[in-house]
């Protein structure tokens, strides 16, 4: 017999359930996706979905890009991710650092933040567009042991920014989104 799957987005979702091993949450609300590149781990909030191709490639072990979103109507709250994992790491900072402030309309100073065995070198910005805003927190994080790195932009909104309801509160987005960068996990090189 099929064990019953979670009633969460992320699980009632075809694609996005085969790419999560386990259904156990590792921290509350959220599963562990653990890469098929064999390069990295990161934690996948229960409610987001992603789909297959453009929004999920992956070339072998070295490059992988997922796409995903976390949506919840009742509270007109969309928050988007979007992770690029590649085996360049540490010793391409500059040029990575340059295609993530291009993707993101950035141009400003990045901030390093230094982990146990990571580096994220780590900005914001906002845009503001037919009157509303959506909140981007951005990084590339690099691993201290091997040339691996991911890049993440993470970004928060209304759905509709004309409703009452419409409440970013941009300090606990802040606070989210370096703790999904901070807990990014790289295997080491065999």
């Amino acid at each position: 017999m099929e064990k019953e799957l979670p009633n969460t987005a992320a699980f009632q979702d075809e694609f996005t359930s085969s790419l999560l091993d386990s259904t156990e949450e590792v921290e509350e609300g959220h599963y562990l996706l653990e890469s098929d590149t064999g390069g990295y781990f990161m934690l996948w909030p229960k409610n987001a979905v992603t789909d297959g191709p453009p929004f999920y490639q992956r070339t072998k072990d070295s490059f992988e890009k997922i796409i995903f979103y976390d949506r919840n109507e009742k509270e007109n709250y969309r928050a988007s991710f979007s992770t690029t994992y590649s085996t360049y790491g540490e010793s391409a900072i500059d040029s990575s650092l340059g295609l993530l402030s291009d993707s993101v309309g950035y141009n400003g100073e990045y901030e390093k933040i230094e982990t146990e065995k990571t580096r994220i070198y780590y900005a914001k910005s906002e845009l503001t567009y037919k009157g509303s805003t959506i909140y981007f927190f951005f990084g590339y994080i690099t691993s201290k042991e091997s040339q691996k790195g991911l890049e993440y932009v993470f970004s928060a909104e209304c759905i509709d920014s004309s409703k009452s309801n419409c409440n970013i509160d941009i300090k606990k987005e802040e606070e989210k989104a370096l703790h999904y960068m901070k807990s990014v996990k790289f295997n080491k090189d065999e």
